[in-house]
Order: C-alpha cells, then sequence, then structure tokens
C-alpha cells in the first residue's frame, strides 16, 4: 500500500471516530438535558406522566372528634382500625424461609380467623407467594390490641421489607345508642349531611393535609413529602344536652303507642323549662318489615297544621287584646257551624254540647265552633292584629336550632292572594298555618316558663383533647311572651283542660300535676285541595303544673281506630313523664320515704355499685348471695328485698347479658372488647352468641330488647 493510500485511510478512520464521538456527546447531551428538564419539571408532557405514574397526593384526615351526652356517655367515636396488607414477592423474603414459616402462620391464622382452617390458611399463603401477588389483603377492621399481638408472629414481626405484611391504619365509625337519637345524631355519608354529624361536620372532622406519597418496588407507597409543613388536625367533640335515661324513656314510649295503634309515624321531645336544652328527641316511622325506625327528623323537619294545640296561641291573643274574659260564653249551635261556604265541627269524643261554651269550657273541650266564634267576632275586621300576635311569637322564622330543617313554616299574610274569609276561623283551630312539632313546644314551654321563651339547642359545649373550648349557654328569645295576667290564665286553662276536659281519662290518678293540651288534625292532601281521612294526634304540656321542670310533646301521624290526642298521644306523655319523674327525686314534693309495702320492684340486672345505690336511696333492703363479684350481678325480687347473685365476667368468654338494661350491656361489653347491636327497647331479652361461648378475638354479639 502507497504512503497516500495509508494517508487517506487514516483521515478516513479519524473522521468517522470524530463524528462516531460527535454523535455520542449528542445524544449524551440530549439525555442529560431530558433527565434535567424531567427533574425540574419543564419538560411538562414527560414530567406529568412520570409523576403521576411514580408519585401520588393522598389527603390524610385527623380523627373525626366525639358525641356525647350530658351526662358523658359517649355517642359516637370515630376508632382506628387496621387492615393487614401483604406483598407475596418482596424480595428479601426467601423461598426457604417463607417455607420455614408458613405452617405456624397459618396456624395463627386458623386460631384467630376462623372463617378458615389452617390447611385452607396455608393454601392461601402458598397461592399468593407462588402467584407473586404484590399486594393482598388478609384480613380487615382489625384493633389495636389485636394489631399488637399479631406483629409476634412469624414473618409480621419483620418489616414489610423483609417480611412482606404490613398494617394499613383508617378510622371507622361507631354509634354506641343503636336506634336511640339516630337521626338526631346523624351522620355525613356521600354528600349527605344529617343531625349533630352533619350540623357540625367542619368542628368534628378537623384539619386535613396532604402527603406526596412515591412508588416503591411491590406496588408499595411511602410517603416522602408533607405539604407545607403542616399535620393532620384533630376533630374537636361536641357535648350534647342529651340524656342517655330520658332518650331510652321516649323512644321506648313512642314505639310502643305507635305498634299499638298501627301509625305511620311519630316523634316526641323532651325539653328542659328554664334553659331550653333538648333531653330527648324521637323519631320513628314504620319500615317494610313493620317495624319503626329513625327515618326522618320529623320533630325539627316536618312543618303541618297543628290542630287543636294551636289553639293556646288563639286564646292568648284574645286575653292579651282583652277581647273576651275566660268566662265569656258563645253558643255552641251543637257542635257545627258555617263561616261563608265552609262548615267547622266538634269532635264527638264528649257527646252532646250543652247550649253554651265559655272561653275557658271551649278549649278545655277543645272546641272547634265556639275558639272559632271568638276569634271571628274579635278579629273579623282586622285579622292582621289576629295574625301578628302570631308573628311576634316567631313561628314564621324556622327556628335556629343545632340541627337544621330543609323545610320552613307558613304563616299566611291578610293581604295576601291565599288570605279568604275562611283562613281566619281556619286559623284559630290549627288549620291554614304550618309549623313544627318544636316550635310548638317552644310556646307552651315559655307559659312553663313564667313566659319567657327560650331558644332550644341540643350542644352545651364544644372540646378538644379533653379542654373546653366553649360553653354554650341557654338563650332567651324573648322574655315575656304575653301579660303575666294572661299567663296565669292560660297556665290554669292549661291545668283544666288535664283535670276536667279532652285529656281528664288520660292522667286519672296521676302523683304529680300536669298542664297541656291535645290536638287533632286532619291531614291535607299534599300538592292539592282538601283533606284526607287520615288524623294527627298529638298532647304537648309540661309537668310539675306548680314548678315545672320538662316540657314535651308527643305528635302521632295516621293512627288507625282512635284519633283523638287525649286517647293517642297523651298516654305516650304520661308515661314518659311518670318514668321521668319517678327516677328523679328532684322533681318530688318531698324527699322519698322508706320503702314500705310488702313487696318490692322488679329490677334489672347489671352494674351492682349504682344499682345499689339507688335502693339504698329508696330505702329497698339488698343483699348479695356471694361473697365475691364480678361487679355485674343478677337481681331476684323477694317479698321484703333484693337478692343479688353474680354474673361471671371474663376475657374471652361471653357473658349472659339477658335481663340487663342497654347502658349496663354496652358497658360490659366494651370491658370485654364484643361489639354489640340491638334492636327494640327496654331490657336484653336474647343474645346472638351464647353465654360461656369463649372467643379469641373481637365478637360481634346482637341483642334482642323487649320491655
Amino acid at each position: 500500500m502507497s504512503e497516500k493510500t495509508k494517508i487517506n485511510t487514516r483521515k478516513a478512520i479519524l473522521i468517522r471516530s470524530n463524528l462516531i464521538f460527535l454523535g455520542v456527546a449528542i445524544i449524551g447531551i440530549y439525555l442529560l438535558v431530558s433527565i434535567f428538564n424531567l427533574q425540574n419539571g419543564f419538560d411538562k408532557e414527560y414530567s406529568t406522566d412520570l409523576k403521576n405514574k411514580n408519585t401520588r397526593i393522598t389527603n390524610i384526615e385527623g380523627i373525626r372528634g366525639n358525641i356525647y351526652a350530658g351526662d358523658g356517655s359517649l355517642l359516637a367515636t370515630s376508632v382506628p382500625t387496621y387492615d393487614l396488607i401483604w406483598d407475596a414477592n418482596v424480595e428479601a423474603l426467601t423461598d426457604k424461609e417463607f417455607k420455614a414459616s408458613v405452617d405456624s402462620l397459618a396456624m395463627l391464622f386458623a386460631r384467630y380467623f376462623t372463617q378458615k382452617t389452617e390447611r385452607e390458611w396455608r393454601q392461601k399463603f402458598n397461592t399468593l407467594r407462588v402467584s407473586k401477588n404484590h399486594y393482598y389483603k388478609i384480613a380487615a377492621d382489625l384493633n389495636f390490641d389485636r394489631v399488637k399481638a399479631m406483629k409476634n408472629w412469624p414473618l409480621i414481626r419483620k418489616s414489610k421489607f423483609k417480611g412482606g405484611f404490613w398494617f394499613i391504619e383508617k378510622g371507622r365509625r361507631m354509634y354506641f345508642m343503636g336506634e336511640l337519637a339516630k337521626r338526631a345524631i346523624g351522620y355525613t355519608k356521600n354528600g349527605v349531611s344529617i343531625g349533630l354529624e352533619g350540623a357540625f361536620d367542619s368542628l368534628l372532622r378537623g384539619k386535613s393535609t396532604q402527603i406526596m406519597e412515591q412508588r416503591m418496588p411491590g406496588n408499595i407507597w411511602r410517603p416522602i413529602r408533607i405539604g407545607e409543613g403542616e399535620t393532620a388536625e384533630n376533630g374537636k367533640d361536641i357535648v350534647t344536652t342529651l340524656d342517655v335515661d330520658f332518650q331510652d324513656i321516649t323512644q321506648f314510649a313512642l314505639n310502643n303507642a305507635l305498634i299499638q295503634h298501627q301509625a305511620d309515624h311519630g316523634c316526641a321531645i323532651v325539653m328542659e323549662v328554664n334553659t331550653g336544652a333538648i333531653k330527648a328527641i324521637a323519631n320513628l316511622k314504620r319500615s317494610a318489615d313493620g317495624l319503626y325506625y329513625e327515618k326522618m327528623n320529623y320533630a325539627v323537619d316536618q312543618f303541618s297544621e297543628p290542630g287543636s294545640t294551636f289553639k293556646l296561641i288563639s286564646v292568648m291573643a284574645l286575653l292579651e287584646d282583652k277581647k273576651v274574659s275566660p268566662n265569656d260564653s258563645v253558643p255552641t249551635k251543637r257542635g257545627r257551624i258555617k263561616y261563608f261556604d265552609k262548615e267547622f265541627t266538634d269532635g264527638s269524643e264528649h257527646g252532646e254540647p250543652p247550649p253554651y261554651y265559655s272561653l275557658q269550657e271551649s278549649f278545655e273541650k277543645s272546641s272547634n265552633v265556639g275558639i272559632s266564634q271568638f276569634v271571628f267576632n274579635a278579629y273579623k275586621d282586622n285579622p292582621k292584629k289576629f295574625v301578628n300576635h302570631v308573628l311576634d311569637l316567631g313561628l314564621n322564622i324556622k327556628p335556629n336550632f343545632d340541627i337544621p330543617s330543609s323545610n320552613k313554616p307558613v304563616i299566611l299574610d291578610p293581604n295576601g292572594s291565599n288570605w279568604s274569609g275562611v283562613t281566619l276561623p281556619s286559623m284559630s283551630i290549627g288549620y291554614s298555618s304550618k309549623i313544627s312539632p318544636l316550635q310548638t313546644l317552644m310556646v307552651y314551654n315559655a307559659i312553663a316558663n313564667k313566659g319567657k321563651m327560650m331558644n332550644p339547642y341540643m350542644v352545651k359545649e364544644i372540646r378538644q383533647d379533653g379542654q373546653t373550648l366553649e360553653v354554650i349557654k341557654p338563650q332567651v328569645l324573648k322574655e315575656e311572651i304575653c301579660s303575666d295576667r294572661t299567663l296565669g290564665q292560660l297556665q290554669e286553662m292549661l291545668k283544666g283542660v288535664v283535670s276536667r276536659g279532652t285529656a281528664e281519662a288520660a292522667f286519672e290518678g296521676s302523683p304529680f300535676t300536669v298542664a297541656g293540651k291535645t290536638g287533632t288534625a286532619r291531614i291535607s292532601n299534599e300538592g292539592q285541595r282538601g283533606y284526607t281521612n287520615k288524623h294527627m294526634s298529638s298532647f304537648v304540656g309540661y309537668f310539675p303544673a306548680e314548678n315545672p321542670q320538662y316540657s314535651i310533646i308527643v305528635v302521632i301521624n295516621e293512627p288507625k281506630g282512635a284519633i283523638y290526642g287525649g286517647v293517642v298521644a297523651a298516654p305516650v306523655f304520661r308515661e314518659i313523664a311518670n318514668k321521668i319523674y319517678s327516677s328523679h327525686i328532684r322533681l318530688q314534693p318531698e324527699a322519698i320515704k322508706p320503702f314500705e309495702t310488702k313487696s318490692v320492684p322488679k329490677v334489672a340486672n347489671g352494674e351492682l355499685q349504682s344499682t345499689k345505690q339507688i335502693l339504698n336511696e329508696l330505702g329497698i333492703s339488698s343483699q348479695i348471695i356471694n361473697t365475691q363479684t364480678s361487679g355485674y350481678v343478677k337481681a331476684s325480687s323477694k317479698t321484703k328485698n333484693i337478692e343479688f347473685s353474680n354474673i361471671s365476667v371474663k376475657p374471652g368468654v361471653v357473658p349472659d347479658f339477658r335481663g340487663m338494661g342497654i347502658r349496663d350491656a354496652q358497658n360490659l361489653a366494651g370491658k370485654l372488647n364484643i361489639r354489640i347491636s340491638f334492636s327494640g327497647f327496654g331490657r336484653v331479652s336474647q343474645q346472638s352468641v351464647s353465654p360461656g361461648t369463649k372467643f379469641n378475638q373481637s365478637i360481634n354479639v346482637n341483642f334482642e330488647l323487649k320491655p
């Protein structure tokens, strides 16, 4: 080869080498620029795609606050629960170590998770291992004690990067009162907010934060950054005015009445007279299975024509304007009167009326003919003056209650297009207006409270981490709803309804005095003119009449058979009032005298110390048969005393809950890590898991309650 040829060959090789080097350099520079752009987010398309595949933003919620009853009993809480996850293909877990541990692991799982046998658990683990499953939920809703124990099990005791097992914490909302006040306590779910849970959601849920997570091998996500250096803030607790005993009493009485009269639905409210605090609120509706459940807050949200309970407002207006006196009379017209084209009639529960009714007799006998005549004669030339009395009570405004209502009241304006010649007499007897049971109770409570109208409320305190942040004090809406003279007359009329009027039979022999009013109203055709043949029965009042402590309203819709408030609703009022009166000594005019009868009452099974305390206060002798007790006893009523025998209480063994009240049963179940649910009202009649049954993990037991 010539020298010239050699030179040309070297030049060609050099050029090719330079071109290759230049190409590699260009590619390298391109890769470096691309990596830089991806790292710094300049390449929006690719960096976003990479970020979406390998990182994610997750919301971290604070622990939702608790809801308490007035005595500190827990009504709702969020408890941490855990899911157990397994990455069967974690790189650090060798086949040798897995085979050495799987038998012991399967044995432990079979012992505590009995839905599978030991053989089935072993097969499950082997299948997951062979299929190289990266993410499988082995168990769900584990409590803290179970998680603590499982962390000592084979493979689980290793880190998730070595054994593949790890626990994911989550929150679960628990409600401890079952159907009691269920609608009032409420819930938040799928964008729907109900009751206190919904009304106070912003306080209860606290403050969330965001956390960035990065995908790791095995589809495992680990946190890499918390937004703005913040952490999630736990929610605040709310303390309600509800009394668990009152709630149990109220709901039990209402449920029995609904069953007895085969009614469609009903509600009852117990309010503390001096403060407006709601002590119990029950709402029940019949379901397809024939049983009654809390489905809608009728007490707050049902605005309807109240019927004869509205007559108190009509009489208040007449007396306040000095149009008539209680002894003034009008003709009864044999229980029928016509205003223009509309006839008004009286109920038939009192038979043929006398020739004349005084204002007081019209009220006590709930005469539509009498009350409508008094109002029509007094205000026919100036109906606005009558309506102003209704507006002055604020009945045209939704109550500023802790649980908001989606509906609103209706009070017609005499200058409006809906007003006619029959509106005034119709309004005077509780038609042509729509108000809620809570509004009606507010007016009657004001009569009991010496004319002072209180704003009803259900939340009395806001707390966080055990510290009180805010105390909600009672709020006065109106210092005087009428003059002292009118107030005294109204109080006497309300007592007259019970002593000789439409509620006389319901309260015969009552150990304390009651003041109140019956109501019976035909239910209108929704969206149509006229009325159905269905009725709404009610009774509202307060007790003891001389020193009122509590006001109560009972409303029962669509009863079958009997329809009058004195027959359907008043007995419910009496049952609630009797039980409150007998269980709260401070209501009684004198100290309880020692028990002097030859027989003693039946006593529920339950917690020993509180039961003996009550019996001691009542002067009833009691004796413990066993020298040692678990703190929970069965009560047996003898001729002159109560005998207690021990209820066996051991960890891991289901005790005998039968005969216990629901509160004692709940407390005992909580101590033993037993989850419960219940249906019905009263004491535990049956339990789904037999007494003496052994269990190794949290167990679910259902109670059937009966009177």
